[in-house]
């Protein structure tokens, strides 16, 4: 994507586009990503980029982060915005409306958004069977995210069987990955008790996992280190492939919007350009503690060429973006795609390489 290209979106498509409401918004966009195979410049094909993520090869280490496609619908199209995989979902055991409207609100000055979704989605059936009749004609390596229904009443071991239920629904998928997700803000238990009771989930998983798909561990960047250093030593002990860093936030100590805007908006899960030293601190975290075989996403800020660098050179395998489409457009994974290559071309590196080296 060239400089031109972002000047007309910023400053003729995005003005257009906020002036609907944030969800009707990302339905649009949703609508609009099947025809963007015929205006899509093409990432850098480049060996500078290629990286490996549990055993899957990737074209470049740019994906798209969960919440985006949460139903599995444009699995045919999303290679044609420049990702080198993408992850669908957050998928849940049970279909689910989410929390009332409104629920999703820009921060235009921080970058930002803040979202109270609460899950809302096809259940995990729907999706992997939508998915399953649409495999032929993945255009990339995808990841499937598992949370749990949002329901009060599903806690310690009703949570863990609907876990299991939707990555029972996965599990003959040819997946790159799933990932477990124990830190999304916007359910009515946000620790739930799904984290306490990590070890017995991933043994349940274990079982099941007749195809032996890589597992990740979706961490908040809200967790204390002690937490952290807990969680990643039971997901080692389950030999998780690795973790994804992180999720959205409800810090918003940060921020500089009006506090009576914020209090209007009400509670919900931040993401954006706030979220980007909190994100590569919980990558740095977490690379103190993993097994140096288990591998690290990044996903928090990420907008740019070098925000992908300072997290891959941090210990990330790979990242992830979402927040930064509504700003930027949805060909800034080329934008950074081809920033990134140019980066590690200056300074004489392969991503492969940079991998082996850790």
């Amino acid at each position: 994507m060239s400089e031109r290209d972002a000047s007309l979106y910023e400053k003729l498509v995005r003005p257009a586009v906020f002036l609907l409401d944030p969800e009707d918004a990302h339905e649009l966009a949703l609508k609009i990503v099947p025809i963007l195979r015929y205006f899509s410049p093409a990432p850098p094909a480049s060996e500078r980029l290629k990286t490996g993520l549990a055993g899957t090869t990737l074209r470049n280490p740019v994906g798209l982060a969960a919440g985006f496609d949460k139903n599995g619908r444009l699995v045919r199209d999303l290679a044609s915005m420049g990702f080198g995989f993408a992850e669908i979902g957050s998928i849940t055991g049970r279909p689910g409306k989410g929390n009332p409207r409104p629920r999703l609100f820009r921060l235009v000055n921080e970058r930002a958004v803040i979202n109270y979704m609460g899950l809302n989605g096809d259940g995990a059936e729907v999706v992997a069977a939508r998915l399953a009749a649409s495999k032929d004609a993945w255009s990339l390596p995808l990841g499937i995210n598992i949370a749990k229904t949002n329901d009060p009443s599903i806690t310690g071991d009703r949570a863990i069987a609907d876990i299991l239920h939707s990555f029972t629904a996965i599990a003959g998928l040819p997946v790159a990955y799933a990932a477990i997700n124990v830190s999304c803000p916007n359910t009515h238990e946000a620790k739930s008790e799904v984290i306490d009771e990590l070890s017995t989930l991933a043994a349940d998983i274990a079982r099941i996992n007749k195809n032996s798909i890589p597992l990740f561990l979706k961490l908040s960047p809200d967790s204390d280190t002690r937490l952290i250093e807990e969680v990643v030593q039971v997901a080692s002990n389950h030999r998780f492939a690795g973790f994804i860093c992180g999720n959205t936030s409800t810090d918003r100590s940060a921020l500089e919007t009006d506090a009576a805007l914020l209090a209007k908006i009400g509670p919900g899960g931040l993401s954006g350009r706030p979220l980007r030293s909190k994100a590569l601190k919980l990558v740095q975290t977490v690379c103190r503690f993993k097994d140096p075989a288990q591998q690290v996403i990044a996903c928090g800020g990420i907008e740019s060429g070098e925000d992908a660098f300072a997290f891959l050179t941090a210990g990330a395998t790979a990242v992830q973006l979402y927040t930064a489409l509504v700003y930027q457009g949805p060909f800034l994974p080329v934008s950074i795609c081809r920033r990134l290559d140019e980066i590690l071309a200056e300074k004489g590196l392969e991503l492969s390489a940079l991998s082996l080296a850790r």
